[in-house]
């Protein structure tokens, strides 16, 4: 009994193993005419790539080093003496 099981079962997994390919090979196929088609494009492109033909964007003007700025800090926590000569003032954003 036990081998006519295992003889049916090793039928059955023989025969749902059998594959056919064709749909397979068929999207291979549409896959490389894809990439044909997105090359061909690439090709068309001009060189450089998509930043040479975007304009620059102007740069945000940055603080000046030499000068001296006003920061009201009052009511702010602080870690120091109150009568400090330099204060190192540290900002950011949660954004």
């Amino acid at each position: 009994m036990k081998r006519t099981g295992l003889l049916l079962l090793s039928a059955v997994a023989a025969f749902g193993c059998q594959r056919d390919d064709a749909p397979l090979t068929k999207q291979v196929e549409d896959l490389k005419k894809g990439q044909d088609k997105i090359l061909a494009a690439i090709e068309k492109m001009p060189k450089g790539g998509a930043a040479a033909a975007r304009p620059q964007r102007p740069r945000r003007p940055s603080p000046d080093a030499n000068s001296v700025y006003s920061v009201n800090i009052a009511g702010s926590p602080y870690k120091g003496a109150k009568d400090a000569k330099v204060t190192i003032v540290e900002a950011f954003e949660f954004a």
